[in-house]
């Protein structure tokens, strides 16, 4: 216990050190930033909220059902950030090799890495859960102990999905030794799914049933009626159970804590012993596979091209080499599949044109904030995973500049590629109005080109060339910064475009006058935001690069 306090001490002071050499300015535009999502985040909540309480009969079962399913879609969320992050806290860090030649126990290490990838893997998660515990409490006027017992429970319920995700690489590794990294994470993921759906379809078979229901009347049936979402034996349901308790006396809510606290507890403990017996081991037989695939020569090196091309091959060859990196990308794909095959039987519940024509508008705003999530995750860590060759980039004959406009360019045609393709068949599916169809891919393109620019500007303002896991540098104050301004972005770019869809729709469906005036006026104010959005950082990333002393 001694060398791991030793160890989380030592990177409290890092970290420490990190914060006090951030300027001022950047701690002021950081705080603001977060001030703001945090608080439309609570706004829009509360609202929701509020608005569900007015409902008669099923109003607060549709709010605990709003619960329930966001912590167990939470739980699902983190056990997968966890494993894809584990993979390199626990074997890929270069730290590692420093810490397992001092006289530590590897306990030790593995406690210390396990509370630093709960950290990094979780951050994201609580920033939206926050929100979300705050405002349900408010609007249920919960009692003032409920403020600091949901805030240490979620806090707790974290502990749970990082343990099994920890456990989980530990023995699929110690079984088989030779799997490569990106086997190891797929195979974790597969059975994390796997598990998921038996255990849903055994236990809450009606949670499967949702897409057959017919019409809004069963769907509103279907949410009052519903059981636990996760059912009595996840943490989720511990954790909404303790939320809930609120409402009735603290007693349930009490009972629940003490639960969640033991069971967090119990998975400590059973994951030491298992780290004891597992970790070493697996660390040194991985190390010793990675050396050896070391040796062999690379695309890279035989490879004879242009500048431009063999730094895009350099790149494309980062991102390969990489599992967490494609195997999230892979995730985030086949969710973005599963949501857009999902909405063919939209018109089930949204057989007018009007609605039709409101969904697809929100279904280009959601469409609009996974791309900034993709790009928080994939673009801004550009730069950083250059490491320390970044000398070896800034004194080639390709300046930062130019190399900064070919790694835009290329994660600009990626961007347009995927939002582009989500438009197109998602529109398809929900059978969205003709004119819609058309503007909607055009507007992409601004979005996409201002996406880009925002995280890789900001990346380069604030890079991380000392860390290894694109994971943490994304969840570094830079990454959260990034973050927090493309949902700003996106945000402030919907509110503008709904002036000019709800004079469309006012003057399409209910024959009201078209006010000229006001959507000339988003028009040219979106075109400002756009404009803005695409040059300030990337001018800005690339002074900061050309001013640093390598």
């Amino acid at each position: 216990m001694k060398d791991f306090i030793i160890i989380s001490l030592s990177r409290i002071k890092t970290i420490t050190k990190t914060i006090y050499s951030m300027g001022v300015m950047r701690w002021i535009s950081f705080l603001f930033v977060i001030g703001c999502f945090l608080a439309g985040s609570y706004y829009l909540l509360f609202r929701i909220f509020s608005y569900l309480l007015t409902v008669e009969v099923i109003g607060f079962a549709l709010m605990d059902r709003i619960i329930e399913m966001a912590f167990f879609v939470f739980f699902i969320m983190l056990l997968f950030s966890n494993v894809i992050t584990s993979f390199s806290t626990f074997y890929n860090d270069r730290e590692l090799d420093f810490l397992f030649s001092l006289p530590i126990r590897p306990t030790s290490i593995y406690l210390a890495k396990l509370l630093e990838n709960c950290v990094y893997a979780s951050w994201a998660t609580m920033v939206i859960a926050f929100p979300l515990v705050i405002a349900y409490g408010i609007t249920t006027r919960a009692q003032l102990i409920y403020y600091p017992l949901s805030l240490i429970s979620s806090l707790i319920y974290l502990i749970i999905p990082a343990t099994i995700a920890s456990l989980l690489i530990f023995t699929i590794l110690r079984l088989f030794p030779r799997l490569k990294p990106r086997d190891v994470i797929l195979l974790s993921l597969a059975l994390i799914i796997a598990v998921t759906f038996m255990y849903v379809k055994t236990n809450n078979p009606e949670l499967l049933k949702i897409f057959e229901t017919e019409n809004e009347q069963e769907l509103l049936k279907f949410a009052a009626d519903l059981t636990t979402v996760g059912g009595a034996y996840v943490p989720s349901t511990w954790l909404s159970n303790i939320l809930k308790g609120s409402r009735g006396g603290m007693s349930q809510g009490l009972f629940y804590f003490l639960l969640l606290f033991f069971i967090s507890l119990s998975t400590i403990i059973i994951a030491f012993f298992a780290a004891k017996t597992l970790y070493a081991q697996s660390w040194l037989l991985f190390g010793e596979h990675t050396r050896k695939e070391r040796r062999k020569k690379t695309l890279l090196f035989s490879h004879r091209a242009g500048q431009v091309k063999t730094f895009l091959l350099k790149d494309l060859l980062v991102f390969v080499r990489e599992p967490t990196q494609w195997v999230q990308l892979s995730i985030f794909i086949i969710l973005l599949i599963v949501y857009v095959i999902s909405l063919r039987r939209t018109p089930i519940y949204f057989t007018i044109p009007l609605w039709r024509t409101v969904v697809s508008f929100a279904n280009f705003a959601y469409i609009s904030f996974i791309l900034a999530t993709l790009g928080v995750r994939f673009i801004f860590p550009a730069v950083s995973q250059e490491r320390t060759g970044i000398w070896f980039i800034g004194s080639s004959p390709l300046s930062f500049r130019r190399i900064i406009r070919i790694k835009y360019f290329s994660n600009l045609l990626t961007a347009v590629i995927i939002i582009e393709v989500l438009l197109f068949f998602s529109n398809m599916f929900i059978k969205s109005d003709q004119r819609m169809h058309l503007v909607m891919p055009f507007i992409a393109l601004f979005f996409a080109a201002s996406l880009v620019s925002i995280n890789l500007g900001l990346g380069s303002r604030f890079p991380q060339f000392n860390e290894d896991n694109p994971s943490k540098i994304a969840a570094g104050t830079g990454g959260i910064i990034a973050a927090l301004a493309s949902i700003s972005y996106v945000a402030l770019s919907i509110i503008i475009l709904s002036t000019p869809a709800y004079n469309y729709l006012a003057n399409r469906y209910y024959n009201r006058p078209v006010n000229s005036i006001m959507i000339y006026s988003a028009l040219v104010l979106f075109v400002i935001l756009n404009a803005i959005a695409i040059m300030l950082p990337l001018r800005f990333g690339i002074r900061s690069l050309e001013r640093r002393d390598f």
